[in-house]
Formats: structure tokens, C-alpha cells, sequence
């Protein structure tokens, strides 16, 4: 019989064998006569005659469409039965096709049950072409759909496990520095960047960049980014040649429409000068031992926005006590219950006003206030990284703390 179906070649028969349909009808001689219909085309058929049964099969096995009639009392013609089964089944997989089973001519339930979540409807007394025609057609689409959600998580597993690999928070000690960082992703992975190194026991280099865009693109980049950084830091260059270097790796991926802001420093240990480039990134937050605070605003424009050659690095001389914010404008764009973002001058005065002698948690501290300021929904990737110059700790405890540190990395 399996030749009575148009156009059934050898691959399409070996997908409808492996389908799997769940009719949900009251009337026996209804039931019986869809199953042996759908039997000898070879689908595999799962019976019941009651909305209960019907969850209760969908629960315990995946099925691969369902078809479901509207009314089960022969009182009633409302179709609530069919329609609060379809809920229910959408609910327990979005990606089902149902079917739903209406009286010839009742079109209000029809729609009704379309609203509800059914696929397609299919009015009594039906025709067999037509009903297998939908099965077939409606079979296909949902192990189409099933594949690409499979495929979707995956890729989401895959760039989150990315995601940390590239920004997991990091503590990093050396030579009487200290710097705590973390970076938490709007979405499931994000565009934010940071990083710590220590290529030689004189310098200390550490970066903090912002993809434009959210999610899987701006992440990939950010992957780039954390690539060619990572390795350009080795070489000892200054932050001026690594930045530049940077961008020319990136320039295929920025030319797409994208950008990168991105704050790179080094700081040079036993002088604790630091030298840095400010690509258009958020103006870090210097706070002096004294008090003051200064902010190290930009020394040339974003990455692969606008192309001109590259300005000098700056340079500023820390001194112990010194604490410097540097941050993503996740942070200071997080939006408050009345609509007022958390603002720059707020972190300031955060920064400002919190001890950095326990650093870690003073980052835990500002980090807590931004996310309760905008009730724990934060509407783009944030960053924020602390470093603070220690003021009277021996060389001996801190170079065992850094080579611990260095070790986890």
C-alpha cells in the first residue's frame, strides 16, 4: 500500500517509518480508522481515548505529531477538552505538530485551536490524501525544527564553555599588584573582554575591550580579539605597537559593520609607571591614596571605526595606594526601576568611597550595588576589572601569592 502515496521515494518511506504519531480521539471507530490508516503507510500509532491519556503518552515517549480531536463529552461542542490538550502538549514540547480534529464546518474552533498552539487542523470526515498529505508535510517540519534546536543548544553549550575559557574571572597578584576581574554576559555569552598577563617578572599587561553588538558575533570577535592579544602580549612590545597589530589582525571582522573599544596598559613593575592606550573605551577610574580621582580618558579612536594612524601611549606614574576601576559600559548604562542608568558619576563615587584593602571584595561590593540598582537584569554585557597598587606587603608573601595565582590561570 506503501505506493499509494505520491511521491514517496526510499528516503522520505525511511523518515515516516521512524515517525511515531499520537492520536487522542474518543469515538473507537474514529480512532481505529485513523490508526489503520496511518499503519499502513507506515507510521508507528500511539492510542488514547481521553486528554489524560493523551499527556500522559506524550510524557512518557517523544511522538512526532499529534493529532488531537476538539471535543470529548457528547454534550458539548466547545472544543475547551482539545484546546486545553493542546496547551498542554505545546507546553511539554514547543516543537510538536498538532493537528487538531474539528466537525466539518467549524471553523471558529478550527482557528481557536490554531490560537492554542495546534500546527494545522483537519475537519471530519476527512480525506485520507489530504490528512497524510499534512502528516507527511507536518512530520518532516518538526524533525526539521527538533534538529536545529539540538543544533542551537549545542552551539550554546560550546560558546559558553568558550565564554568562560576566554573571561573567567581571575584574581592576579605580582609584585605588590593586585587586580580582580570579572565580565558577565547580557545574554548566554557576550562581547565583553578582559585579560591579565604577566609576560616577563618586570611588566604587568592587562586589557579590557567592548564588541559592539551582543551575543554569538560579538563573542566570536571577542574570541579573535582574546587570540591575537594573548599572544602579541608575550613579545614585550608596548601598547601602542600591540594595539595597532591588534586591530590589523581584526580588520577583516571590523570592516563588517563592527567595532572594538578597548583599554590596554602597561604597567611596568618596579617603577609602576604605567603606559596605556584608550581606544574610545569607557574612561577608566583612577583613585589617588590622597583621594582624588582622575579618569584616563581616550588617546585615539575605537578600533576599526574610523582608520587613521594610531596616536602615542600615554603614561602615568602610580604610586601604593593607588586603586584604578576599569570597566565596560555595561555597567554604568544599567537602567534603574525609573529608567535612570547607573552613571558613570555613581561608579565614581563608588570607587571613591569603598576600601580597597580587601580588593575582592570591594569588587563583589560594586558589582552587587550596579545589579541591584537594576533589579538583577542587566541589559548589556558588563565588565569590570579592579587593580590596586598594595601599600606595605613583603616581596617574599607577594611573590608566592603571584605564582599561585599564576599557576590557576
Amino acid at each position: 500500500m506503501r505506493s499509494a502515496l505520491p511521491n514517496c521515494g526510499p528516503a522520505m518511506m525511511q523518515a515516516i517509518e521512524t515517525s511515531k504519531i499520537l492520536i487522542a480521539e474518543d469515538q473507537e471507530h474514529v480512532r481505529e480508522a485513523l490508526a489503520m490508516l496511518l499503519r499502513a503507510h507506515g507510521y508507528s500509532v500511539l492510542l488514547s481515548s481521553t486528554p489524560a491519556e493523551a499527556l500522559e503518552s506524550a510524557r512518557r515517549q517523544s511522538v512526532d505529531l499529534a493529532l488531537v480531536d476538539m471535543n470529548y463529552r457528547r454534550d458539548s461542542t466547545s472544543g475547551v477538552e482539545g484546546l486545553n490538550l493542546i496547551e498542554s502538549l505545546r507546553q511539554l514540547d514547543g516543537a510538536l505538530p498538532i493537528v487538531a480534529l474539528t466537525a466539518w464546518g467549524n471553523v471558529d474552533l478550527a482557528v481557536n485551536a490554531m490560537k492554542s498552539g495546534a500546527s494545522d487542523f483537519v475537519e471530519k470526515p476527512w480525506s485520507n490524501d489530504a490528512l497524510l498529505e499534512k502528516v507527511e508535510s507536518l512530520t518532516r517540519r518538526g524533525r526539521e525544527l527538533r534538529s536545529l534546536h539540538r543544533i542551537s543548544e549545542y552551539e550554546k553549550k560550546d560558546a559558553q564553555q568558550l565564554q568562560k575559557r576566554i573571561v573567567p574571572r581571575r584574581h592576579f597578584l605580582a609584585e605588590g599588584v593586585e587586580i580582580v576581574g570579572e565580565s558577565i554576559p547580557a545574554g548566554t555569552v557576550g562581547g565583553d573582554y578582559f585579560g591579565i598577563w604577566q609576560p616577563s617578572p618586570e611588566s604587568l599587561h592587562f586589557c579590557v575591550a567592548d564588541v559592539s553588538g551582543k551575543g554569538t558575533p560579538g563573542a566570536l570577535i571577542a574570541a579573535m580579539l582574546h587570540a591575537s592579544v594573548t599572544t602579541l602580549a608575550s613579545s614585550g612590545n608596548g601598547a601602542e605597537k600591540i594595539v595597532g597589530e591588534v586591530e590589523t589582525i581584526l580588520s577583516d571582522q571590523l570592516r563588517e559593520g563592527h567595532y572594538v573599544t578597548l583599554f590596554y596598559g602597561v604597567l611596568v613593575l618596579r617603577s609602576q609607571v604605567l603606559e596605556y592606550v584608550n581606544a574610545g573605551h569607557c574612561p577608566p577610574i583612577l583613585r589617588r591614596d590622597g583621594g582624588d580621582v582622575l579618569t584616563l580618558g581616550a588617546t585615539r579612536s575605537v578600533l576599526g571605526l574610523l582608520h587613521r594612524e594610531p596616536s602615542p601611549a600615554a603614561r602615568i606614574r602610580l604610586s601604593p595606594g593607588d586603586s584604578l576601576a576599569l570597566y565596560t559600559d555595561g555597567v554604568t548604562e544599567a537602567t534603574g526601576g525609573s529608567g535612570e542608568e547607573f552613571g558613570t558619576e555613581r561608579l565614581r563615587s563608588l570607587i571613591a568611597n569603598t576600601s580597597t584593602d580587601q580588593l575582592v571584595k570591594q569588587h563583589e561590593d560594586v558589582l552587587r550595588t550596579v545589579r541591584e540598582y537594576a533589579s538583577g537584569k542587566l541589559a548589556d554585557d558588563a565588565t569590570l576589572v579592579l587593580l590596586s597598587v598594595r601599600r606595605n606587603t613583603s616581596a617574599k608573601a607577594i611573590s608566592a601569592e603571584a605564582s599561585a595565582s599564576c599557576q590557576s590561570m
